[in-house]
């Protein structure tokens, strides 16, 4: 049978299907929406394209997806490894858009594709314990051509060279710039779908970006995930001899014995433009409110 690590440099990601009930997805689902100030039960009121909403309420995922929970501590090594794992109403809203501005998964050169690995707030080593897995909750339903997450399957040993190459680490914009060339050597690019409750694990190497919504701008159209991230107590030891799943995959990647890797620059938090963005709009809210 094949293992943990296997399958997630393989596959790109490992989903637990039904992990969170579905009353509960819900009732969240809806109080974002209403957050977002549109009615779903009348398309006048929708923008178009994706709106991202902050963190308001976070869950344990032990507490709400504990099958889930459960496939992040054997992948991690256990629950002492973990500084955070939370299930967050962050949620990202896509709106239908025109169906002609669609695109498939391997035209990843498309104008509006925007592939990137995810970690807007660090600075990027092969060891980073900010982002050990990267957690996708499908809120409700999503399917093809309904603007799901587009995966790179086959960037993850890409994105391994390129850090286990740069020990000094990388700025997130260092690491974005290099994407282009790591996707024309990506063979496997897929549509992440879902049903409402599953949660996906991803590799926290993967490549992916958003997709168009070309579903009819009917109610039931809106396409409502989330993601998060498995945070680590300390950096990944890729050099163990009997590492843990996670730190066995990127093992895989390199070529399959342990890695001596060194971080020789500083380790560091990045304010991203969506924290400036969301700061300031918490700050003209409060001088509203005042």
């Amino acid at each position: 049978m094949t293992g943990l690590a296997e399958r997630l440099l393989d596959e790109g990601c490992i989903r637990i299907p039904a992990a969170l009930d579905a009353a509960f997805c819900e009732d969240v689902t809806l109080r974002a929406i209403g957050r977002l100030g549109v009615r779903e039960d009348d398309p006048t009121t929708w923008p178009t394209g994706t709106e991202h909403l902050p963190v308001e309420e976070n869950w344990s995922v032990a507490d709400v997806a504990p099958a889930a929970a459960a496939v992040i501590d054997e992948l991690c090594g256990g629950g002492r490894r973990i500084a955070f794992a939370g299930i967050q109403d962050n949620l990202i809203v896509n709106f239908p858009a025109d169906p002609g501005a669609w695109w498939p998964p391997d035209r990843w050169d498309a104008p509006s594709a925007g592939w990137h690995k995810d970690g807007d707030w660090f600075r990027h080593f092969l060891d980073s314990p900010e982002q050990a897995l990267l957690v996708i909750v499908f809120w409700r339903d999503v399917v093809e051509r309904q603007g799901p997450t587009y995966l790179a399957v086959d960037s993850i040993r890409a994105v391994a060279d390129l850090l286990v190459a740069h020990p000094e680490g990388l700025e997130p914009a260092e690491v974005l710039a290099s994407v282009p060339d790591i996707l024309r050597r990506c063979d496997r690019f897929e549509a992440l779908t879902g049903a409402q409750g599953d949660i996906v694990l991803c590799h926290p190497f993967v490549l992916h970006t958003a997709s168009v919504n070309a579903a009819a701008r009917v109610p039931g159209s809106l396409r409502c995930i989330s993601n998060t991230s498995v945070m680590l107590r300390r950096p990944m030891d890729v050099a163990a001899d009997e590492p843990t799943p996670l730190e066995r995959s990127v093992q895989l990647a390199l070529g399959g014995g342990p890695v001596h890797f060194h971080a020789t620059g500083e380790r560091g938090k990045v304010v991203s433009a969506r924290e400036l963005r969301w700061k300031a709009e918490r700050d003209q809210s409060a001088r509203s409110d005042g």
